[in-house]
């Protein structure tokens, strides 16, 4: 596997010399069998921008037997709480085309749900392995890479959406409950009239609100809950 890397982003595939020094010290442990199942299919991410990475897109290209091609792109979102992104400048991230071991990775568990072995072995059936960083946003919603499947456009889509949702509810004037299983599409819900690109993820958390604490609950947690940060595009990411 050649990974390629984009807008600042190293990858290191398992053909390096030092890559399972380098996932060894994420875990901080030598590496157990576990892990060592996953390597051939997993690559580091390194930072080498100087502002922490809050959106980091990984995207793997497979081609199966009979020749089927085939591509996953798993993502590191944290566009809700910048403050916390956890790739630093300098900063490593472990990926695996199975999510199951990049989480174990990031727990340093020991353990693994059944379906990570097995979904090992449909990994160990293909022919061929291209990994590529798909996009990066900076912690400042600063926004670079190919970006195949469009997550600029869908993150913005579902913030300014979450933002209208969010605005009627606090706004005053709007029937709460009608708002919320309309815009989640819950069984019952009118069928004129729907708010355009409804958050439904975000319309059921505050309908689970209504039904357990009534529409003080479902207002403080519309006052609580963060948007993602704008993203914006530059010539060069700085």
């Amino acid at each position: 596997m050649e990974p390629v890397g984009a807008a600042g982003v190293e990858l290191i595939g398992p053909d390096a010399r030092d890559f399972r020094e380098r996932v060894a010290s994420l875990m901080g442990r030598p590496l157990d069998d576990v892990v060592k199942a996953a390597l051939p299919w997993s690559v580091i991410a390194i930072n080498n921008r100087g502002r922490a990475v809050a959106l980091l897109g990984i995207r793997f290209d497979m081609a199966g037997p009979g020749a089927k091609n085939y591509s996953v792109i798993h993502y590191a979102d944290t566009l809700r709480h910048p403050e916390n992104a956890a790739i630093l400048p300098g900063a490593s991230r472990f990926v695996c085309a199975e999510p199951l071991y990049t989480d174990l990775v990031l727990r340093r568990g020991r353990h693994i749900d059944a379906r990570g072995p097995m979904n090992l072995e449909n990994l160990r059936r293909i022919r061929s392995l291209r990994a590529s960083v798909d996009c990066v946003a900076l912690d400042d919603g600063q926004f670079a890479g190919p970006d195949s499947l469009g997550a600029f456009a869908r993150f913005e889509n579902e913030r300014q959406a979450e933002a209208a949702l969010l605005e009627q509810l606090l706004g005053g004037g709007a029937e709460v409950e009608t708002l919320l299983r309309q815009a989640s599409e819950i069984p019952g819900a009118a069928q004129q009239d729907r708010p355009l690109l409804a958050p439904r993820v975000l319309a059921r958390k505050l309908f689970d609100g209504m039904q357990t604490g009534g529409l003080d609950e479902v207002l403080s947690r519309a006052r609580d809950h963060r948007l993602r940060i704008p993203l914006w595009r530059a010539a060069e990411l700085r």
